[in-house]
């Protein structure tokens, strides 16, 4: 693929020089120009040179958003370092496995998780510096001094192929891996992103997900400031502020979580704003019911579109056209220059409509797994991603996921897929939540579990709701356990969190 860009410094570095007064990001009360993202990334850049990170060095950053993460994020890529955002909700030991892992010589970290840094620094022997965000006191190095280096910076010797950014996955099959992105990978997802949501200089992208994600990172982070465009910047998502935020800075994009569609939904303050500007929102993280797409999109007269990807792809893989057919419920097509199979056990592809498993090709593909080379050669066999995602194609190509390979059920040699469950059951008036797992059975080998949490003042009996399923699915397929819950366990993107649900459902004795 053909890019603009030979790498993300260059980029920070053109569209400086391109649009040097234009806003490239907007955060609360700060405009932050392209000139002067080029520039404060540039400080940092010169900053890292002076502190001895070279290229090819691990340099971490636990950071809200705000704009020195991008000062931070880009300044590391300027120099040939590799940047490592860190999951700013991990607790003490996940970072300390990440920093272990990596082999950070350098952490950026906000005042906010001074605490953390503080029982974890004498156990991270590769740390050579600490720099903090808005310090206390002088035991670290202050971020604040770094925007005093001088603005030139020397050229780097940095390839398209070269790693810029390690990612690291949220463990749930086992410990956290690294996934290594080059500057390519950055870049083409950024350029398939924009090219899908048509995105120039004149869009408005309003981006609240965390930066440490590459959703936030890629689809309304990079993606808008390789085009020219105007990021309005939040610390977090907030629904109180959300449509005041569209009206006032005529927001065109944004990307949520299901989580955040449907809080939207429940929450006023739409009434009575100007938010025509907004022309769609995209949902990706975790699957959002058919019903409240259509809810959504019937309240708001907006399009929402439904893509799919994880961070060994970037970020997004596939996507519902803006301009083309959507078919609700499905993760759409393929983004431009990326392939897609549907594969069985033995990598061969299957007839158009079966279930297999999701395997990308394309210049968005990860490098790898660092220090992994056994789970990179195994993840990337044969020259295809495996995702361990199961779905189908129908007739025209769009893709149906149907569940993660490792959650399928297996009872009495059937097949049974947790996800399409959970988006039957989901349909019953009393259901709130869902999650379906698998419980061992001595005659089946796998029986089906259903997880429920019900609306306020709902009850359910558990014939009740079986006989409902019996109506409405295959009979191997009716939940023979019922359990009510008064929540499930998810992040905050609003993923289900099955590892820690069948964690408690295992301490409750219930599997």
């Amino acid at each position: 693929m053909n890019l603009e860009f030979a790498n993300i410094g260059e980029m920070v570095q053109t569209q400086g020089r391109r649009y040097p007064d234009r806003i490239a990001i907007r955060f609360y009360e700060r405009d932050i120009t392209y000139r002067e993202l080029d520039e404060q990334s540039n400080r940092v850049a010169n900053g890292l040179l002076r502190l001895g990170v070279r290229k090819g060095d691990r340099v971490c950053m636990l950071m809200d958003n705000s704009p020195e993460f991008y000062y931070t994020y880009f300044g590391i890529n300027k120099i040939g370092a590799i940047a490592g955002p860190v999951n700013c909700w991990w607790q003490i030991a996940e970072i300390r496995y990440l920093l272990k892992d990596s082999g950070a010589v350098v952490l950026f970290c906000d005042h906010t998780y001074r605490g953390h840094i503080d029982k974890i620094i004498g156990e991270t022997p590769d740390l050579q510096h600490v720099i903090e965000r808005e310090a206390a006191d002088d035991r670290f190095l202050p971020f604040e001094k770094m925007l005093t280096e001088p603005v030139a910076l020397a050229d780097a010797a940095i390839s398209p192929d070269d790693v810029s950014t390690i990612v690291y996955t949220s463990g749930t099959t086992g410990s956290p891996k690294g996934v290594l992105l080059t500057h390519r990978n950055i870049l083409t997802n950024s350029w398939q992103a924009s090219l899908l949501a048509n995105i120039d200089e004149k869009d408005v992208i309003l981006c609240f997900l965390p930066l440490f994600h590459v959703n936030g990172l890629v689809i309304t982070g990079t993606s808008p400031l390789s085009k020219g465009s105007q990021i309005v910047l939040r610390r977090n998502f907030s629904a109180s502020e959300f449509w005041e935020c569209v009206a006032k800075y005529r927001v065109s994009i944004f990307s949520g979580v299901p989580t955040v569609y449907q809080i939207l939904l429940n929450t006023p303050g739409f009434e009575g704003l100007d938010v025509s500007s907004l022309r769609y929102g995209v949902c990706g993280a975790a699957p959002m019911p058919v019903e409240t797409i259509r809810k959504f999109e019937e309240t708001f007269n907006m399009i929402i579109v439904e893509g799919y990807g994880l961070t060994e792809s970037t970020a997004g893989a596939t996507a519902n056209p803006i301009n083309g057919v959507r078919k609700i419920g499905s993760i759409g097509i393929p983004f431009a220059g990326t392939e897609i199979r549907i594969l069985d056990d033995e990598d061969k592809e299957v007839p158009q409509g079966d279930v297999g498993e999701i395997c990308i090709r394309g210049d968005h593909v990860m490098k790898g797994y660092f220090n992994k080379p056994e789970d990179t050669a195994q993840t990337l066999r044969g020259g295809w991603l495996h995702t361990g995602d199961m779905a189908y194609k129908d007739e025209d190509g769009y893709l149906f996921i149907v569940d993660r390979k490792k959650e399928m059920i297996i009872r009495g040699g059937e097949n049974i897929y947790p996800k399409e469950l959970e988006g039957i059951i989901c349909r019953h008036p009393d259901v709130a939540e869902v999650a379906v797992v698998g419980v061992p059975d001595a005659i089946y080998g796998e029986e089906v579990m259903a997880c429920l949490v019900l609306h306020p003042d709902r009850m359910l009996a558990e014939e009740a709701f079986q006989d409902w399923c019996r109506a409405n699915m295959a009979s191997y397929k009716v939940p023979k356990y019922v359990n009510i819950r008064a929540s499930l366990p998810r992040n905050l993107l609003g993923k289900l969190l099955k590892k820690e649900l069948k964690a408690a459902l295992k301490s409750e004795g219930r599997i």
